[in-house]
């Protein structure tokens, strides 16, 4: 079923009007009206509804896909044609414009410019596109006078499981790039199984991509190689776009970062530059491995490093492990609508057991995935799994990127097993073995990256805000609605130790961080659910204000704030369920059984916990305490300002530079 595209805004050229946001473009060879296309955030009311954006210079269009609760403009593709100096940057600034309805290139003019495309996969058969092939695609994805894009399927041959699939974009001027992709991922239908050939890709009768890929069940990959990520027809001029870093992070749909990584720094000489279809890229060798993992964070480190440099390296670093999380066996693709699940098509199905998605659950409708066979893939493990598609989607505005969120979204609903997440409602449960704490942090994380992602008005974007209604429910049903822990600590999995319940620190700190996330993505929450989301994270939050107290005898001292467990219950039988407890009546009971000793009564350095590395406990929970501070939460800038008055507190800012996924700051107003 074909579905439409969004209307782009204005795209005349006005010197009046009130400056947005300005990114800038730059070509290593040059040329003459070269097409370009980007993805954009911006501030919640910097785009009033009703406006329209125009550009200083070249030829513009800015094509709408997200909306703030406002109404303002949230996230828009932003595409045109520029004229570049080889080697030089040109600066393009959006202003406000009124709006216009231009007529946008259609699948007629794509049709004439001749265009022949094949994805051939051995003995398995062809997917051809020309002629009137290119009329009817499977979505009108953006429709503008610049640029046109579109999407299109084809089963390879007849096996009913191999699907070859493109992103076309037409520009103004008859260039034309297409991504190419292959992918092995329905939900039920049986025979689920690796698909090996030799793949082919050619473009308008020439051989573009060929390689042997042994693809498994519910992975994809895009068929590029190397340091080529996308086929043009014609001159593309290799036109980059970077976008303005700090208004970036303004924006809240990313974190807000101290760290300025320089040039010389040895993780460059680690970052993936070039891509061979499923190779692991920056991934950890297994993603359930203890221990720290540059993926793991609110954004991975080959994200964070575009915001935290301006290395030319961070923008094809990110792309490659972007296309690289095809690896991960995380595709289910609904087989009627063509697009990743629906919770509420699927609230009894769960994953199969032998489908390498870790501790998967139950159903209890005996309801499962068909087993696999064949290949067995890298596994997903989602107490580990790191934001993937969601930063790069927002920097190129692809299609690709934009369903790897919303795969990864629905993968962490269907490991779970039915009656623990609710059903349909898709509730992440941090006592649930399946998820841990520190799970049910990055999936809620994921759900709310699917849901800023996706566009409005596609009906996948209310199947994840119900879910993200859902899990607010809960929460704030459960620790704010009636008491329950008076410092902040949810429902751990399992206590660490006897006696006495006690729980990682950290994972108490990335459920904190995710949940302050939330508030900045901004989803609008039915009837009083943004209420009840900032209370409960203003209750969360005082797990980690609280371990920033001065030194009464009631404080925790905030010298020892990075413990890798801590005392959440006097009990290990502690009733989180009711609330009834028992708890620690105040902070310095809390510091007495975790460290053995009250407090001692005198502010010392910041110590223990590997303390200064950017990779320690002390850095696990830099987000949580930063978000904490940016909602104004009571205490929270006290606890913030003795941390960073600490005489050695310098130390762990450089060393953020070599290692920049936790330096979390709050974002500057």
């Amino acid at each position: 079923m074909a579905q439409t595209s969004s209307a782009p805004f204005s795209i005349r050229i006005e010197p009046a009007g009130r400056d947005v946001v300005a990114f800038r473009l730059s070509s290593a060879t040059g040329g003459s009206n070269l097409p370009f296309a980007l993805g954009h955030a911006f501030r919640q009311g910097h785009v009033p509804t009703g406006s329209s954006l125009a550009a200083n210079v070249g030829s513009v269009q800015v094509t709408p896909k997200n909306t703030w609760p406002d109404g303002s403009l949230k996230f828009a593709i932003v595409a045109g044609r520029a004229t570049l100096a080889a080697g030089s940057e040109l600066t393009v600034t959006l202003r406000q414009a009124p709006a216009a309805a231009p007529t946008g290139l259609t699948t007629a003019a794509l049709r004439n410019t001749g265009l022949t495309a094949s994805i051939g996969a051995g003995g398995y058969g062809n997917a051809n596109w020309a002629d009137g092939d290119w009329d009817t695609p499977l979505r009108r994805w953006i429709e503008g006078p610049q640029m046109s894009s579109w999407i299109y399927r084809k089963p390879i041959g007849s096996d009913p499981h191999l699907v070859a699939w493109l992103e076309v974009r037409l520009f103004a001027g008859g260039a034309v790039e297409v991504l190419p992709w292959i992918e092995n991922g329905y939900i039920n239908l049986p025979g689920q199984s690796n698909r090996n050939a030799q793949f082919t890709f050619t473009l308008n009768g020439s051989q573009r991509f060929a390689a042997s890929i042994d693809l498994p069940h519910h992975c994809r990959t895009v068929l590029v190689s190397d340091r080529t990520f996308s086929y043009w027809t014609g001159a593309s001029g290799d036109v980059i776009a970077t976008h303005d870093k700090a208004y970036l992070q303004s924006t809240g749909l990313v974190p807000a970062y101290r760290a300025q990584v320089p040039a010389n720094a040895p993780l460059w000489g680690t970052l993936a530059q070039t891509y061979t279809p499923l190779q692991r890229g920056n991934y950890s060798p297994a993603m359930g491995q203890g221990g720290y993992q540059s993926a793991i964070g609110i954004l991975p480190e080959w994200d964070v490093l575009y915001l935290a440099s301006e290395d030319r390296r961070a923008l094809p670093g990110l792309i490659v492990n972007a296309y690289s999380a095809g690896r991960y066996p995380i595709h289910y693709r609904d087989e009627g609508t063509q697009q990743p699940l629906r919770f509420s098509a699927y609230p009894n199905l769960v994953v199969n057991g032998a489908s390498a998605i870790d501790n998967s659950g139950a159903s209890s409708k005996n309801q499962y995935t068909p087993v696999p066979t064949g290949t067995v893939p890298p596994s997903w493990d989602s107490p580990h799994h790191p934001s993937i598609g969601f930063f790069p989607y927002l920097l190129t505005g692809r299609f690709y990127f934009l369903e790897q969120v919303q795969f990864a979204a629905t993968a962490n609903y269907l490991k779970n097993t039915d009656q623990t997440r609710q059903y349909s409602a898709g509730v992440f449960l941090t006592n649930a073995g399946a998820n841990t704490t520190r799970g049910a942090a990055w999936a809620l994380r994921t759900l709310g990256q699917a849901w800023t992602v996706t566009p409005d008005g596609d009906p996948l974007q209310g199947e994840f805000l119900a879910s993200l209604a859902a899990n607010v429910a809960y929460y704030h049903g459960l620790y704010v609605a009636k008491p329950n822990n008076p410092q902040g600590f949810v429902w751990p999995y399992s206590s660490y130790t006897g006696g006495f319940w006690s729980e990682a620190t950290w994972m108490q700190d990335f459920f904190t961080a995710c949940t302050g996330y939330l508030i900045d993505l901004a989803p609008p929450l039915p009837a009083a659910g943004t209420a009840h989301l900032a209370a409960f994270f203003a209750w969360k939050a005082k797990s980690i204000v609280g371990r920033f107290g001065g030194t009464a005898p009631t404080d925790y001292l905030f010298s020892d704030a990075a413990q890798y467990t801590i005392a959440v219950a006097p009990s290990d039988r502690a009733d989180f369920a009711g609330g009834t407890g028992p708890w620690y009546a105040n902070w310095g009971e809390v510091y007495q059984a975790t460290l053995g000793k009250p407090n001692p009564g005198v502010v010392g350095p910041l110590r223990g916990a590997y303390y200064p590395e950017p990779t320690s406990y002390w850095a696990n929970l830099q987000p949580a305490l930063a978000y904490a501070v940016q909602h104004n939460v009571p205490g929270a800038r006290e606890a913030y300002g003795r941390m960073t008055g600490a005489p050695n507190w310098n130390d762990f800012v450089n060393a953020v530079n070599s290692a920049p996924v936790w330096s979390v700051m709050p974002r500057p107003t």
